[in-house]
């Protein structure tokens, strides 16, 4: 379990926390009742750990399919291809060229 979980689980039981304390006061109105505000504290912190839980799915996705390169490979070599297609999105394997955003097209270098 990473720390940006333990992270999450803990902010998901503070929110449950608060919630419940923050019923304890009779309103006047209406007084909940404390199984009313635990539930809301609960489902503040299933909330609240979702969207954590989905920032962390997010960034790990991304960085998984990122492979850093130190070095520039030489032209027409196997990793040269995967170099460039992995910097270049419109980078053309057939002719080395990738289109820049000003239009103009570039040898992959």
């Amino acid at each position: 379990m990473t720390s940006k979980m333990k992270f999450g689980i803990g902010a998901a039981f503070a929110g449950a926390l608060a919630l419940a304390v923050m019923g304890g006061a009779p309103q006047p109105a209406h007084a909940a009742s404390k199984t009313e505000n635990f539930l809301l504290g609960l489902a503040a912190g299933v909330a609240t750990t979702a969207v954590v839980a989905s920032a962390i799915h997010a960034n790990k996705k991304r960085k998984r399919y990122r492979k850093v390169y130190r070095y520039r490979p030489r032209p027409w070599t196997p990793e040269w291809y995967d170099y460039c297609a992995a910097k270049y999105r419109s980078f053309n394997p057939e002719t080395g060229y990738y289109r820049t955003y000003s239009g103009r097209y570039r040898f992959c270098r």
